[in-house]
């Protein structure tokens, strides 16, 4: 049986070593679940804190609603 999730932040990196410089960053504490080398989901509810993070980190994301 398939599983449709709403309400999902999917964080991913060109290349595993950017999602490693994030998580050792402080992105750690907002993944919820870990998809593959380059992608995990974040707390849907920490948004901001995650956008607060990766604009200190000097990192400029895409983002999209889809």
């Amino acid at each position: 049986m398939p599983t449709l999730y709403s309400n999902v932040v999917i964080l991913e990196c060109a290349e595993p070593a950017g999602l490693e410089r994030l998580l050792a960053a402080g992105l750690r504490r907002y993944v919820v679940r870990r998809l593959c080398d380059t992608a995990v989901v974040v707390d849907h509810l920490r948004l901001a804190d995650v956008q607060k993070l990766l604009k200190r980190l000097g990192e400029t994301p895409r983002v999209t609603a889809e």
